[in-house]
This record gives structure tokens, sequence and C-alpha cells, in this order.
């Protein structure tokens, strides 16, 4: 069993722009009502299976949580855990960046590098004796290095490390007009065609710290048992995902100061989070302050929260034992952090400008692409 649904989005518009914009969820948010009453190690083992998108993600999330909240017969590998939900971020980025981005752009998907990255994990995650090659540091270098390879024919046209060397405007429009890879390709034609589209001013989401989990998220949660459906920081809603993760990166922060946070500058930013990864993952050391793809901190006695960074922003799991059973379990979402009723999208979309219904709806679904939501997602438009 997959807990999913659909996201709807439904854009009223006038002939000439965009004059609101609803965002609803139909995804069931059952996990309480299925966990409850479980034994940990039940929990463990049921939270991957209820999730059909990053289910390396939830499963680490699941455990980490349970392990900070004391449960017995649970154990999280750190560094297992670490390099799982890396290298499922890295598979989920080559899968946006070849297959989803150019077919929301009217272009042929480039199949091919994705299989054959997932391939490589898949063998690399299952060595020759059955047993996984996570948290092997060797292995890990090892697999950064091909999967380097592969980004540097069809996504960069150079190698990861080179590429992230583009500190610039002018850096990227060299770049661009090389035009060596279909990423290159769409990326200019955004940057030239919609250089507007999605400009939103919802705050990134900040650094997501064990203190900021304790002072923000768990007094949110504990005030409102629905936080989950609608979440915010510090009550206001926040944009999570590669832009707020690489915000810093000299070529992203050059291109939001001059554009702002749009459609085009999250692509960016998902090609310098994939870059970043690959080259750590191949030996390079993390830059300083980088946070850890998972943490997990004891909120009290039997109370535990899990914050695991994946390709769509951040993942939290919160829960509670009691009598060594799950007495209460909430899972907060990426997907509904970006596409809060008065998020990064609907604020995005509110206001924009098109004559023209199919313009209008493949536009907007570009849109929800750059943010990228685990479920599947509707464009309705309804004329004002």
């Amino acid at each position: 069993m997959t807990i999913e649904g659909e996201l709807t989005v439904r854009l009223d518009w006038d002939g000439r722009c965009v004059t609101g914009v609803g965002v609803r969820s139909s995804r069931p948010f059952a996990v309480t009502r299925i966990l409850v009453g479980k034994t940990p190690a039940a929990a463990v083992a049921i939270v991957p299976k209820l999730f059909a998108v990053c289910g390396g993600a939830q499963g680490a999330a699941a455990a980490s949580a349970l392990v900070a909240a004391g449960a017995a017969g649970v154990e999280a590998d750190r560094a297992r855990n670490e390099h799982g939900v890396a290298l499922e971020t890295a598979q989920e980025y080559f899968w946006r960046l070849l297959i989803d981005w150019p077919q929301a752009m009217g272009e042929e998907a480039v199949a091919t590098p994705v299989a054959s990255v997932r391939h490589c994990i898949a063998a690399t995650a299952r060595a020759a004796d059955g047993r996984s090659t996570l948290g092997n540091q060797a292995a890990m270098r090892a697999l950064g290095a091909e999967l380097s390879r592969i980004a540097a024919q069809s996504v960069y046209g150079m190698p990861p490390a080179d590429w992230l060397a583009l500190d610039g405007v002018p850096a990227l429009e060299s770049w661009l007009a090389r035009g060596g890879t279909t990423c290159a390709k769409l990326l200019g034609r955004m940057l030239a065609e919609l250089p507007a589209l999605g400009r939103t001013d919802v705050r990134l989401m900040p650094a997501p710290r064990s203190d900021a989990l304790l002072s923000v998220i768990v007094p949110a949660l504990d005030r409102d048992p629905h936080y989950a459906r609608a979440p915010t920081w510090d009550g206001v809603p926040a944009e999570t995902g590669a832009l707020a993760r690489v915000r810093a990166h000299p070529l992203v922060a050059a291109l939001a100061e001059s554009a702002g946070h749009t459609a085009a500058i999250r692509y960016v930013a998902r090609l310098v989070d994939l870059a970043l990864l690959l080259v750590e993952l191949a030996g390079t050391p993390r830059l300083a302050g980088a946070l850890p793809w998972v943490q997990a901190v004891a909120v009290g006695e039997a109370d535990g929260l899990a914050a695991v960074q994946t390709a769509r922003g951040l993942l939290l799991h919160r829960v509670r034992i009691a009598e060594d059973r799950v007495a209460d379990y909430r899972i907060v979402a990426p997907t509904e952090w970006n596409f809060h009723p008065d998020g990064a999208l609907a604020r995005g979309l509110r206001g924009m400008s098109a004559d023209n219904a199919v313009v209008l709806k493949r536009q907007a679904f570009l849109a929800v692409q750059a943010l990228d939501p685990c479920v599947a997602c509707r464009v309705e438009i309804a004329r004002a």
C-alpha cells in the first residue's frame, strides 16, 4: 500500500492574466492511523512501503526519529542513511533534469544516462554477496566518480567540479552559448523566453539545524494537529529544496540578485546541488557548514524528530512512544511546504500574464515541475 493522492492547481484566468491560484491536495495524511499502536520495529518496516517516491529517505527518517525517541529494537546506521539519501537524491535529480524537464518543455527525454545512473546505484547498493555497500567510503568514492562521468557527458558538458566554478552570470552565459547538453539548451530557453516564470517573494527556508528544529518546528507541531497539511516557518510559508540549500553558491546568488527566485533559477540550483553532491560522493570534503542529509533530535522522553534533506526539500518525521508502541506519528513532506496555499507556487503564478489557455497551462506546469511535487499534479484553468 502507498500513500499518494494528487495536487490540483486551479488558475483563475481572465484571458489576460492569472487573477487567483488555488492549490488543493488529496493526499490522505493517513500515516498516524496506520502506525499508531505498532511496535517501533514494525513502523520502520512499514514506512518505506507507504511512499512510492523517496522511500529511502522516508525509511531513514523513520529509523532516525524512532532512535531519537529511544525506541527499543530499532537501529539507525548514520553512514548508510547518509549515503542512501544522497544517492536517492542524485537519482531523482538525473530523472528530473533529463526526463521531466525536457518533456515539460516539449523536448525529447534523455533516458539512457538516467538508466545508467539507476543501474550504477543499484549495483553498488547490492554487492555481489547480496550485502549493501552503502556506508563503505571506497565504494561511494568509486560510485561518485562514475556518476560524475555520466553527468559530465549528459548534464554539464564538463566535469561537475569544473561546472561549479561558474561563479556569475557571464560565466553561465558562456556555458549556455556552447549549448553542449540538453540542460544547457533548456536553461537557455527558459532564461530567454520565460525569465520571470514562477518568481516569488516567499522566503527561502532557513537552515533547519537542530536548534531551529526544536525552537520553531516542534512548537508548531505541538500547537497544530494539522500542521503537516500547510506547514509554515515562524508562522509564514517557506520554500524548501535545492534553491534554499544552495542559495549561497556564487552562481545562484548572482542570478537571484538579478532576477529573483524564478523557475529558471530553481533549475540552476538543482544543477548546482547535483554537482555538489557528486563531487562530495567522489571524495571532496563537504562545504563548511553544510548540514548532514539526515539529522535527528530527542524532543523529550520517548519523543523524537528526524529531519532529512531530499531532492524536493525538507522531510520531517515526529514520533512519540508509549509502552513500547507508537503513540503518535506525523510526517511533514517537502511538497506541503512548496505547495502551501500561499506558498512558492501559488504566489509565483498569481498575476502571470497569458493570452492563450494552452500556453498558460504549459507554463504553469513548468513552474510546478521546477518545485517538483512528490505526487502527480493537475493544472486546471477557470475563466474568471
